[in-house]
């Protein structure tokens, strides 16, 4: 893409997703920079720099989510922005914190292709949970029997409303319970 700089985040075993993305964005050699990470790519249309309005700082681009080759549903993600416009928080499900206006984009959107196979997915949410139990501790979240019994089926049924996907759902409520049951484990 003309004048944007794609930046792929495809470090293996991260710890920290923001510190990650904030080290390469100030790397960054454009004045527009666009994330993806490594299960994702763009559609095939490319933006026009001619539409990047610079009355905005970034842009919110649809993400199509596939399991296992199965569409399981969408959404927005701030994903491309200008290099100096903002910075990414939190060390686990990430989201890049754009000061000023913020459009929206839908075409050309994300890929996100979240497994290959069933055993990958597994070994990816266990990684996933630990994260996100020890970034829920860090912002001083508690863990208790009623989340780590509550949260998950609250998942399942978020998930299968979304998605209409019964594996996928069961696979988001099995990384809410990880990560809840995770955090109780962390408590002292």
């Amino acid at each position: 893409m003309k004048n944007i700089e794609i930046i792929t985040l495809s470090q293996k075993n991260i710890s920290d997703f923001a510190r990650e993305r904030n080290l390469l964005l100030s790397k960054a050699k454009s004045n527009w920079v666009f994330f993806l990470d490594s299960d994702e790519q763009i559609s095939p249309a490319e933006p026009d720099l001619a539409m990047l309005d610079n009355d905005f700082a970034g842009y919110k681009i649809l993400r199509k989510n596939y399991f296992l080759g199965d569409y399981v549903g969408s959404e927005y993600l701030t994903r491309l922005a200008k290099k100096d416009a903002g910075k990414w928080f939190r060390r686990v499900h990430e989201t890049w914190e754009v000061k000023g206006k913020v459009g929206r984009i839908d075409n050309p959107f994300i890929i996100h292709n979240t497994t290959e196979n069933l055993f990958d997915y597994i070994k990816k949410i266990n990684f996933y949970s630990t994260l996100h139990a020890r970034a829920n501790k860090e912002e001083g979240k508690k863990s208790g029997l009623f989340k780590i019994a509550v949260y998950p089926i609250l998942k399942f049924v978020q998930g299968l409303a979304r998605s209409k996907h019964l594996v996928f759902s069961l696979m988001q409520s099995f990384h809410s319970f990880l990560s809840w049951s995770k955090l109780y484990f962390l408590r002292s």
